[in-house]
């Protein structure tokens, strides 16, 4: 860097440096093996280049914690002789430790970089606020170094007048920079150096850290160059939670002791998530007496002596919270008992990458932690399965996450700044997901003319055109006066986001614009020559794939010379429905619910052509749904007559409820994931809602419906907890919980949630009812179960009145007499039986990159008047065709499934209870992790030997036929129902 003058002659330190050049020696026999690393040089002539080419771009430099970044960051400042250079660092502990190894440079020293004459720089340390013998200070140093929280103490007008003084602005640990304190920071260095050094650089929030990647030393290069030292991880796979830290412990001590015989001076590292933690770990550590634990965390007295024995070693195992403070430097630490794992992978790779710096007189780093049911992020949870390479595999996911970082880079990188320096990021436009489409030809199709964009009204401030040319992204701003006042000094500023996307094969083009149609016409016309618009009924065919389509919005074009439009919304939608049939009206708009490829749906559409769903994404995800809607657009097979046809009705009840209602469910709104977090206080004590259900409804009276809420008492009877009554009213509904509290992220009366989230109720023709509204279709209506679907077995002399096996897996029952016939079929068959219950058996296959989950639903057959016979009763069908369809909601809920039903094996296993009748439940753990990459395939059986096939009924076969057209509609798969002779 050129040098300054006036610092040359006033400043000694500073004069040495210009003096006496740097000198980037590199490793050799006559150096003897002394000199920067690789990547050290690298990113020195990086840095360096990037600074006389484009200074006040912040830069962003990725080295692995062990490969020398703190002597590269001295080198740095040493050899472009910066003038004044302010170093931030996240915590006091590394403040400490930079501003001693600065003031020595004895790495720099000793591999002959600097001369003898080269003086050290003088340093300032920032604690506390500045006070005027501070700033005198801070102007007579070379380096300042300081945490983002020292300088928080300052005002604006002090912390400017501070900066002011500095020339560089270097910052370690950059992950952190997103953070207010830091961006504070750097805000006064905007037109100065920023260099920032981080080993991870990406945030958990998702937040991009400021500033383009100048250079990347990846992981796996700095492994096979030796930096980065190779990875022990010895699981263990303990699933009663009362014993696994004792299990972790007696590995890692193992571990430990093994090293300290064979002449390794190690250390051990046992990690906690908390203080409370720290302090029950430290409980079953303190009897290794001749190892002589220690615990320590930031309540602990006395820390600054403990910290010193511990780099001192006179203790080999440390109890502590996470690593003893960012920039704690000790290689001996070499063991690490992980008893609560870390879920991020900037976390995870900082933790590890300080255990593993490559160290001839030590040995390999080893890891501890049990794999058993493992709730972790999807990135990380490879670190902990069987067999994991942890070399490999974080390796591989800091590339994968660094790679995301320059691609986010790259992208941003085709968008232009306005002359006004603000930078406009769309780097993750969330758009609402909306397009009108057009027919045109490819050579129509003109994309890079976006970037002639004008008009009067807005001021295009970004564009960008695909690689492949089939994407327009554009950002533009308008500005225009305030209608409550006349003056041009007051203005609104709007911002609009455009895209257009083609797509060849289909010769259609969609374009989303967030303002109105006239912005929309323009842009069209700019990129698309001769469009032809997709409108009419053609845009209607969107709403084809979707089963139980829910109509809730219906605009009506009419033939009336007096109403010529009429808006339709929510219940009453099926009174017009025989307009749409018969022709009387036209259909103008249209937004409707439903399930498609088994997941909750949106689908909106217009005749004037305009498509959207309710939802607003990512540019990725707005693309995906593009290419979905291209395929139904240009689909001439489908018919749109039909699909209004067979759309959902809504019928309100009056005066009394109807007859054939035979099961309840939780709200629609309580999804899986809720259910577990959500919890019922019943007479002052808390339940799972997974561990209770609702019971057969039952008409207290013809305005009345109650609902019992059950557990399992001991797994052996139900037993009534509470009850929840609907009371039917002239226009409404009203719901009554005897005080029941709802609890999840906050505490709420449990019949007020009701009243707003009503309960689902089955009744026998197929229909559903939700509040004071029966909803049917009638492609769904009174469908019977094909016969095909029914499996005959003959139940010889098992005793079919009693259903379950219990812990002692009793075979002479309905469930044990599955098992018997299905345990040839499945690698694992598990014992789900009980309250919250999945399913009361569950069998699992994986075969060719597929998952295939079985549940079977089993029911008893009652005795009547002490014989239990087979027959026609419809009430046999009842409660285990609403448990059927009721599971369909674990449909692409994998790892929750599986998590489920390891947490269930763990609960029960204390109390004698083995879940597991075939397989083993590690198998269980593995496939939950499986399921993220493999395809989950689901079907459902019920199993009750109460259904004769020589009684069978209309009656039962439509009872069955409600679970079988639901299952059909979300899953796409067949229900089986297996009975008796």
């Amino acid at each position: 860097m050129p040098i300054v003058e006036q610092l040359y002659d006033d400043n000694d330190v500073y004069r040495s440096w210009a003096d006496y050049n740097f000198k980037f020696i590199e490793p050799s026999q006559k150096t003897q093996e002394k000199g920067l690393r690789k990547p050290q040089i690298s990113a020195l002539y990086t840095i360096l280049g990037h600074l006389t080419s484009t200074p006040t771009v912040p830069a962003l430099v990725v080295m692995p914690t062990g490969t020398g970044k703190s002597d590269t960051i001295f080198s740095l400042i040493i050899s472009g002789r910066f003038p004044k250079t302010l170093i931030i660092v996240p915590s006091d502990a590394l403040r400490e430790q930079v501003s001693e190894n600065i003031q020595t440079l004895k790495n720099l020293r000793d591999m002959g970089a600097i001369s003898q004459e080269t003086l050290s720089p003088k340093v300032l340390k920032v604690s506390s606020k500045l006070d005027d013998e501070g700033l005198e200070l801070a102007k007579l140093s070379n380096v300042i170094i300081s945490t983002p929280q020292a300088l928080q103490r300052l005002t604006e007008e002090e912390l400017s007048s501070f900066t002011d003084l500095c020339s560089h602005l270097i910052i370690d640990e950059a992950h952190h920079v997103a953070a207010r304190t830091w961006n504070r920071i750097k805000k006064c260095f905007k037109n100065k150096p920023c260099i920032q050094f981080t080993a991870t650089p990406f945030r958990e929030d998702k937040e991009g850290l400021d500033g383009k990647i100048i250079y990347n030393y990846p992981l796996k290069e700095a492994q096979s160059d030796g930096y980065f030292q190779e990875i022990e991880f010895h699981p263990i796979r303990e699933y009663q939670p009362s014993l696994a830290d004792n299990a972790i412990a007696e590995k890692a001590v193992a571990l430990l002791k093994a090293d300290l015989a064979d002449n390794k001076d190690h250390l051990m590292l046992v990690r906690a998530k908390s203080q409370k933690r720290a302090d029950e770990l430290f409980e079953i550590y303190k009897s290794q007496k001749e190892l002589n634990p220690i615990l320590i965390h930031s309540k602990t007295k006395n820390r600054a002596t403990i910290l010193k024995s511990i780099k001192a070693k006179e203790h080999r195992i440390i109890v502590c919270v996470d690593m003893l403070g960012e920039g704690f430097d000790l290689p001996e630490l070499k063991i690490a008992a992980i008893h609560d794992q870390h879920c991020s992978p900037a976390v995870t790779l900082q933790f590890i990458g300080r255990m593993t710096r490559a160290n001839k007189k030590l040995g390999t780093a080893k890891f501890v932690a049990n794999i058993a049911n493992q709730r972790m992020d999807a990135q990380m949870s490879a670190l902990y399965e069987e067999s994991a390479d942890w070399s490999t595999i974080i390796r591989d996911v800091s590339a994968k996450k660094i790679k995301r970082e320059i691609q986010r880079e790259a992208l941003e990188s085709k968008f232009k700044k306005e002359e006004s320096g603000e930078k406009i990021l769309a780097l993750n436009p969330t758009p609402n997901i909306s397009a009108t489409a057009y027919t045109i030809s490819k050579d129509d199709w003109l994309p890079n003319n976006a970037q002639y964009f004008s008009s009067h009204s807005e001021e295009m401030q970004l564009v960008s055109v695909s690689d492949a040319g089939d994407m327009v992204v554009m950002v533009t701003k308008s500005e225009a006066s305030v209608p409550w006042a006349n003056t041009s000094e007051v203005k609104n500023t709007e911002w609009f986001l455009y895209a257009a996307y083609y797509l060849e094969n289909e010769k259609t083009l969609f374009i989303h614009c967030s303002g109105d149609d006239g912005q929309t016409s323009r842009f069209r016309d700019l990129i698309a020559k001769n469009p032809i618009k997709i409108f009419g009924e053609r845009t209607f065919r969107i709403l084809h794939n979707i089963d139980f389509l829910r109509l809730q919005n219906v605009g009506l074009s009419r033939a009336s010379k007096d109403i010529r439009f009429t808006m339709h919304v929510g219940r009453d939608i099926n009174a017009i429905i025989s307009d749409l049939e018969t022709g009387a009206a036209v259909k103008s708009n249209v937004f409707a619910v439903g399930y498609e490829d088994g997941k909750k749906s949106t689908a909106g559409c217009s005749y004037k052509g305009k498509i959207w769903e309710m939802n607003s994404e990512s540019l990725d995800y707005w693309v995906q749904w593009c290419e979905s809607a291209a395929a139904k657009l240009n689909d001439p097979d489908i018919d749109t007559k039909l699909i209004i046809e067979n759309s959902m009705r809504a019928e309100q009840i009056k005066d009394s409820w109807p007859t054939g209602i035979f099961f309840a469910d939780w709200p629609d709104e309580l999804s899986i994931e809720r259910e577990i977090k959500t919890h019922l206080t019943i007479s002052g004590i808390s339940y799972n809602l997974l561990d209770v259900f609702l019971g057969q409804p039952n008409k207290a009276s013809s305005r009345v419906l109650e609902i019992p809420i059950l557990t399992h008492e001991n797994g052996i009877r139900d037993e009534e907890l509470s009850s929840i009554q609907i009371e039917l009213l002239d226009d409404g509904f009203r719901t009554k919980c005897n005080g029941i509290k709802l609890s999840g992220s906050k505490d709420r009366d449990f019949a007020e949630y009701l009243d707003n989230n009503p309960l689902r109720l089955l009744k026998q023709d197929g229909s559903f009812i939700r509040g004071n509204y029966k909803y049917f279709s009638p492609q769904t209506l009174n469908v019977k179960i094909p016969k095909e679907h029914l499996i005959v077995w003959d139940w010889g002399d098992t005793r079919i009145e009693k259903e379950s096996m219990g812990k002692n897996a009793e075979l002479d029952c309905v469930q044990g007499f599955t098992f018997k016939k299905i345990e040839d079929t499945y690698q694992i068959v598990f014992n789900d039986d009980d309250a919250g219950e999945i399913a009361d058996l569950i069998g699992i296959n994986e075969k060719d990159g597929v998952i295939f989950v079985d549940f079977y639903h089993c029911k008893y057959c009652p005795s009547k008047q002490g014989v239990v016979k087979a027959g026609g009763r419809v009430e046999d069908t009842y409660v285990v065709s609403g448990q059927t369809s009721r599971s369909v909601k674990w449909l692409h809920q994998g790892e929750q499934l599986f998590s489920q039903i390891i947490a269930r094996y763990q609960k029960s296993i204390d109390r004698g209870f083995d879940r597991v009748l075939k397989g083993k439940i590690s198998d269980i753990d593995i496939l939950k992790r499986k399921c993220r990459d493999l395809e989950l395939v689901m079907g459902f059986f019920i199993v009750q030997p109460a259904i004769s096939e020589k009684a069978l009924t209309d009656e039962q076969l439509t009872v069955l036929g409600t679970s079988y057209t639901y299952i059909k509609g979300i899953s796409g798969k067949n229900l089986k129902v297996i009975i008796n002779q």
